[in-house]
């Protein structure tokens, strides 16, 4: 799923009021998972899908202190901030950034949170991992993934062998070969080899019921 098509999905579930009632956005792209969560909670308050030009009245970020940990008091607010009535907005909207940096007492605050929040809320919990929760917390969430940088993975067949279960998994064959073809066209006379092979193994999957997984790693052979 690309960015264009998550905006999409998101905008329609929340016309029609049907989004959950937490997330998880993880992955590897640093800055655009916390922008994204900014530019729901300012659709949902202001009918806008992007950045807030102001302070939200119906939105709460949550963030690390300066030593990079977010205790038992921050979540203690968000049970506060919920429960308040809404005004601008069908969702009173909690955004915790870096969320793997909760303790663990944070955390288990947030799982009893997560699962007794009034109906108007909506909580975005922000990761680059969805290792760093604690299970209980993560099985409660919708995910939703965000790729990074796919231009490190190409560049080196060993990572792109590390990564091919997850690419898999988040279905974003597409977006990894629309990345890929971009970067070996920067070099098309050295790149000629790799970037026949991979026309040819884009146009079998497209075409043909074939192997995901050993297309792939047909691509680390170059």
């Amino acid at each position: 799923m690309n960015y264009e098509e998550r905006i999409k999905i998101l905008k329609k579930l929340a016309d029609e009021d049907k989004l959950s009632h937490a997330y998880l956005f993880f992955g590897e792209a640093k800055n655009e998972k916390l922008f994204f969560a900014e530019c729901l909670a300012n659709y949902l308050e202001k009918g806008e899908f992007k950045k807030p030009e102001k302070i939200l009245e119906e939105t709460l970020i949550i963030s690390p202190n300066e030593k990079e940990n977010i205790g038992i008091d921050k979540i203690r607010e968000i049970s506060n901030f919920l429960y308040q009535k809404t005004v601008f907005s069908k969702k009173r909207t909690v955004i915790i950034n870096k969320s793997g940096a909760m303790s663990l007492e944070a955390q288990n605050a947030a799982l009893k949170i997560t699962e007794e929040s009034p109906p108007q809320t909506l909580i975005i919990f922000i990761s680059q991992n969805e290792d760093s929760l604690l299970p209980a917390l993560a099985s409660r969430l919708q995910k939703i993934y965000f790729p990074g940088a796919k231009s490190k993975i190409t560049a080196n067949p060993q990572l792109l062998r590390e990564k091919i279960d997850k690419i898999i998994e988040n279905d974003i064959i597409n977006d990894y070969f629309e990345t890929l073809i971009i970067e070996l066209r920067k070099n098309p006379i050295k790149n000629s080899e790799r970037l026949a092979e991979t026309l040819k193994i884009l146009t079998r999957l497209k075409m043909f019921n074939v192997n995901k997984k050993l297309q792939l790693k047909t691509l680390c052979l170059f």
